[in-house]
C-alpha cells in the first residue's frame, strides 16, 4: 500500500479506458479528434489506439471522405472485441443474455430453475452460459466477465418483517468469489435497479449525465444512483434502497413505505391477483382499482423525486422499470407539475423527470452492462482497505476487459 492509502495509479490502463470512453461516447474519431476531446497527447493516443485496434477493441474504417487535404483515417470501438454475460436471478426462474461491447444482446435463453440457493443454482448458471455462448457463436476466451442482478438488500440487514420481494439466501452472503471460480471469469453482482442505471448511462437518456438518480418501478421499487459518472453503492452496498423510503405512517402510526403504494406488488395486492398475472394484465384489470393505484402512485412518488433531488441535487431524474410503456408514461404525466425544490431553476437544459429509453429490457441485459462499464469507462482511484466489508462492492475498479427489483 502507498503511504497516502491510495491504490497505485495503473496510467495504462487508464489511458485505455479513456480512449474506449471517447470512441463509446462520440462514436467514430481520428486519433487527433480523440486527443483534442480527452486531452491526451498525439503520441500517446497513437500508441494506445494501435494497442487497442491489435487487442481487437478498437478497428480502422479506412480514410473520412473529405473536401480538401489528406483525409483522416478514423477508428471506432470494436462491438465484437468482448462479449459478458448478464444473469437475472428470481424465484423458480433464470434469465440469460450475452452481449457485445454495444451492449447488444446476441442471444438470451430464459429457463424454469431452482434459485433457492446460489449454490445449488450454479451447475444450472454454468449450463445456462455454455448455452448461451454456443447459441451465440462465441468463443469463452472473448467474454470479459459476467454480471448477477438480483434483488436487495444486501449483508446482514435486521428487519422487523421477513421482504417477502427479496431473495435472502443470495442476498445476505457474499457468493461472487466461488462463483468466479467455478464459471471461470470475473463474476460482479448487483442489484437490478443499480444495474438498470448503468444501462441507462451506457446506452439510455442518462448517456451524457454525471449525476442522476434513476428510479426503478417493478414488483417493488428500487434506485440507482449516479455521482459524478459513479454509481453510488454506500457503506454497505444498499444505497438506492429507495422502496423503503418512509413516505407516511397509518393510523396506528405504522410507518408507510414507497414501495407498499407505488409498487407492482401494490398493484397486484388491491387487484387481487396472483403472482402469475403479468404487468400488462394488472392493468388491463378493473379499471377503477388501476386508476386508484395511479393516484396513490403519483402522490407519493411526488414526495419521493422531492426528496432525492433535494439530497442529491441531480441533473434530472428517470423513471423506468417494469410497467408497460403506456402505464409509465400515464404516471409521468400525473406527477407533473413536481413539487418545489433545488432542482426547480431556471435555464434547465433538460427536464426534471425523464423517462428510461432502455424500457422493459430484460434485467439481465442490466447484468450484462456491469462488466461493460467496468472495462469501458474511466475508474476512480479508490482507497485500498485491509478488510473487505461484508457487502461487495458494486463494480470493481481493478476488473477489466459496468437494483432493487
Amino acid at each position: 500500500m502507498s503511504v497516502s492509502g491510495l491504490a497505485p495509479f495503473d496510467r495504462r490502463g487508464h489511458h485505455r479506458r479513456v480512449v474506449l470512453d471517447a470512441l463509446r461516447r462520440g462514436g467514430p474519431a481520428s486519433r487527433a479528434e480523440i486527443a483534442a476531446a480527452t486531452g491526451l497527447s498525439a503520441q500517446t493516443v497513437s500508441l494506445v489506439a494501435d494497442e487497442l485496434c491489435r487487442d481487437g477493441l478498437v478497428k480502422n474504417i479506412g480514410r473520412r471522405a473529405t473536401a480538401r487535404g489528406q483525409p483522416p483515417i478514423d477508428l471506432m470501438l470494436d462491438v465484437d472485441g468482448g462479449y459478458s454475460i448478464g444473469l437475472q436471478i428470481e424465484p423458480g426462474g433464470l434469465t440469460g443474455v450475452l452481449a457485445d461491447l454495444g451492449a447488444h444482446v446476441r442471444a438470451e435463453i430464459v429457463r424454469p430453475c431452482k434459485t433457492a440457493t446460489p449454490e445449488g443454482t450454479l451447475p444450472d448458471i454454468a449450463t445456462l452460459v455454455d448455452d448461451l455462448l454456443v447459441k451465440a457463436g462465441v468463443d469463452r476466451s472473448r467474454l470479459w466477465g459476467a454480471g448477477i442482478v438480483l434483488p436487495g438488500p444486501f449483508g446482514a440487514v435486521e428487519e422487523a418483517e421477513p421482504d417477502s420481494l427479496s431473495m435472502a439466501a443470495w442476498s445476505r452472503e457474499a457468493f461472487d468469489a466461488a462463483f468466479s471460480a467455478a464459471l471461470k471469469m470475473p463474476v460482479l453482482v448487483d442489484n437490478d435497479a443499480t444495474a438498470a442505471a448503468i444501462g441507462e448511462h451506457l446506452l439510455g437518456v442518462a448517456r451524457d449525465l454525471r449525476t442522476f438518480v434513476y428510479l426503478y418501478l417493478s414488483e417493488g421499487i428500487g434506485g440507482g444512483i449516479f455521482v459524478d459518472g459513479r454509481p453510488l453503492a454506500g457503506a454497505w452496498g444498499n444505497a438506492g434502497e429507495i422502496g423503503r423510503m418512509v413516505i407516511s405512517e397509518d393510523r396506528r402510526g405504522c410507518p408507510v413505505t414507497l414501495e407498499a403504494t407505488a409498487s407492482l406488488s401494490a398493484l397486484r395486492s388491491a387487484s387481487g391477483a396472483s403472482d402469475h398475472v403479468t404487468a400488462d394484465e394488472l392493468f388491463a384489470g378493473d379499471p377503477r382499482v388501476v386508476a386508484a393505484w395511479f393516484d396513490a402512485a403519483a402522490r407519493v412518488l411526488r414526495i419521493a423525486i422531492a426528496n432525492l433531488e433535494n439530497i442529491f441535487d441531480p441533473e434530472t431524474v428517470v423513471l423506468g422499470g417494469q410497467l408497460p410503456e403506456t402505464a409509465l408514461k400515464d404516471l409521468a404525466s400525473r406527477l407533473e407539475p413536481l413539487p418545489p425544490t433545488v432542482s426547480a431553476r431556471a435555464g434547465r437544459c433538460r427536464p426534471r423527470l425523464m423517462l428510461g429509453r432502455v424500457g422493459r429490457a430484460s434485467p439481465a441485459l442490466g447484468g450484462a452492462t456491469l462488466p461493460l462499464f467496468s472495462g469501458l469507462t474511466l475508474q476512480p482511484r479508490v482507497v485500498k482497505v485491509r478488510q473487505r466489508p461484508a457487502a461487495r462492492p458494486r463494480v470493481p475498479a481493478d476488473t477489466g476487459p459496468g437494483k432493487r427489483r
